[in-house]
């Protein structure tokens, strides 16, 4: 089945809170069928867990990732086509003096690459991505989402 939504770090860490954001999990609860997550969005959270000093909290979150979200997600990988959409987004940013970070314009390669709907609450740091792209956006956290 094709997914058609590409959850971003954000996502992901709100899902795991233990009071989560009521709007975001009833989204989530009615797509999760319909979603995978980027390469870049794994890394981020192996990276962020491999920081976590040694304790029960790390072990849950060990369990979260690896347990459940690996599981239960696709990870989309930043392949020749997302990287040859990097490599036309970067310059067309770079002309009008707006470079988001490096992990971000991967992310919306990837969803671009994909024809996916990149989910995220960070929708300024995607806004120049989308004014020189087709990079399509949703914010769970918003209630018309």
């Amino acid at each position: 089945m094709k997914s058609f939504y590409l959850l971003d770090t954000n996502i992901i860490s709100e899902i795991r809170k233990p009071f989560p954001n009521q709007n975001v999990m009833n989204l989530f609860m009615q797509k999760k069928s319909f979603c995978d997550i980027s390469a870049i969005t794994w890394a981020e959270s192996l990276a962020g867990l491999k920081r976590m000093p040694e304790g029960k909290k790390k072990e849950a979150l060990c369990s979260f990732y690896y347990e459940i979200i690996r599981e239960q997600f696709d990870i989309v990988p930043f392949d020749e086509h997302a990287a040859t959409i990097y490599s036309d987004l970067f310059p067309k940013l770079e002309k009008f003096g707006k470079i988001p970070q490096d992990f971000d314009i991967q992310i919306a390669s990837i969803a671009i690459a994909n024809n996916m709907i990149l989910v995220t609450r960070n929708i300024r740091d995607f806004e120049a991505i989308c004014s020189v792209s087709n990079l399509m956006i949703e914010n769970w956290f918003e209630e018309n989402a």
